[in-house]
């Protein structure tokens, strides 16, 4: 048969059988081993040559059918059809062979699976799963299930002073999906700039980007963004994580945050406030909020679970203030949920059962007795490397003073993130601790 040496090239893939076999007689006719017009062999042929049964060749015909590549002619057989070579791309269709990254399992090797509670999700999850068929079928309401939102709304209020209702909360697939819609919002009321802290969050930038904004890099003061470079860049958007600034960890005092709120209630601007991982705060109780401070309805609020619970949580809230909120109404129609009903329902149950709170206390316990073997196995390259301070969140500042070497740290991209020469973000808390002293024996 003419496509039995294609066939023995896809043998060994992880592909169904008939999904094999119709990409290597797909293949042999794009490449024009079999002539249009020529005969296939008989499905029975086919079967008894390459020890398949005649339901799997059968499928791979009809599939070459649909798609046009073969045809059929009753009492006669299939036939290869006459296509364009000029419309064919036939080196998307070379076998390839399974590639193994070792990085995985080496990553794997340091993660602590121990930092999340599984077993207190799936319970929940098993109840929704049961209790909540029909709706879990049906398509998710756009703003986010309602049950989550009013959770939140009750938790942010008890944990982060923000008075909102849950009609004000929309619940999106991470940042950077809600940054999509609050730019869907803010269109025609802002010019299109932003300013970012600098260093600051790169990961959100692009969003801004792609919706045409331009961007305005603002250096930091010792007590967070500089006020006077803020105005001065002519931004009508402003960026920040005042209560844990990443990834220096400064934490915006409250009479710089007023100044903030008074340069947005003035040149008619938004502040974007990200509060990705405050709650985490390992002495004395969280800083409170920008949103809390405002009064003027100048803040949008952004919080996130990735961080706080799981990065593959993909969860994240916007508050938005009133002004805002009236516009989205108007818009919510056109908008999909981006987050499965089911996840929502765990996630709302999760923390009116108090299990969040409960986590979060668990998870600053873990990070103060982390943080402390951290420091302990920095003592070990006394000189060569500095961990700045940090009493919130789950990562540190490591500063290796004099060092400019070339330090490939692709293999730990999880936990380790390079910054500028000499200086990394460490994310300690999902590291096993047994492993610090190994990862930072690679920065110097």
């Amino acid at each position: 048969m003419v496509f039995e040496s294609a066939w023995y090239e896809y043998r060994d893939t992880s592909m169904p059988k008939y999904v094999k076999l119709y990409y290597c007689i797909r293949r042999e006719i794009e490449r024009g081993n079999m002539k249009p017009g020529s005969k296939l062999p008989s499905i029975r042929q086919v079967s008894k040559e390459l020890g398949l049964s005649s339901t799997t060749v059968e499928n791979a015909y009809n599939q070459l059918m649909v798609e046009g590549y073969i045809y059929s002619v009753p009492q006669k057989g299939y036939f290869a059809a006459s296509l364009d070579p000029s419309f064919i791309n036939v080196d998307g269709f070379t076998v390839k062979k399974e590639e193994r990254h070792e990085d995985i399992r080496l990553k794997d090797d340091f993660l602590d699976t121990e930092i999340f509670n599984f077993n207190e999700w799936r319970k929940i999850y098993n109840v929704i799963i049961r209790d909540f068929r029909p709706r879990l079928l049906t398509e998710g309401d756009p703003r986010g299930e309602f049950e989550l939102r009013q959770a939140l709304a009750d938790y942010t209020y008890k944990a982060r002073g923000v008075v909102c209702s849950p009609d004000q909360i929309i619940i999106g697939s991470g940042v950077q999906s809600l940054l999509h819609v609050f730019c869907d919002i803010a269109a025609g009321m802002v010019r299109p700039e932003v300013a970012f802290e600098e260093p600051g969050f790169v990961d959100v930038r692009p969003v801004f980007l792609k919706r045409g904004y331009k961007l305005h890099p603002i250096s930091l003061d010792k007590d967070g963004i500089n006020i006077r470079s803020l105005v001065e860049s002519n931004a009508a958007v402003c960026y920040t994580s005042p209560s844990h600034q990443y990834p220096t960890g400064l934490v915006m005092p409250v009479q710089k945050r007023m100044e903030l709120i008074k340069w947005a209630d003035g040149s008619g601007g938004f502040i974007l406030e990200d509060d990705y991982d405050s709650e985490l705060r390992l002495f004395g109780r969280p800083v409170p909020s920008l949103y809390s401070l405002d009064s003027s309805g100048r803040v949008v609020y952004i919080g996130s679970f990735s961080t706080v619970i799981a990065p593959s949580l993909r969860i994240s809230y916007m508050i938005l203030p009133d002004c805002l909120n009236e516009r989205y109404k108007d818009m919510a129609k056109g908008y999909r949920s981006t987050v499965s009903t089911a996840e929502q329902l765990v996630l709302a149950e999760y923390i009116v059962k108090g299990l969040y709170a409960r986590h979060l206390r668990r998870m600053r316990k873990k990070c103060s007795e982390k943080l402390k073997l951290l420091y302990h196995a920095a003592g070990e390259f006394k000189g060569l490397l500095k961990i700045h301070p940090s009493d919130t969140g789950t990562f540190v500042l490591v500063e290796t003073p004099g060092m400019r070497k070339s330090v490939d740290i692709e293999a730990f991209s999880e936990y380790l993130t390079g910054l500028w020469d000499g200086f990394y973000v460490f994310n300690y808390a999902a590291v096993r601790p047994e492993k610090y002293k190994e990862i930072l024996g690679l920065l110097i």
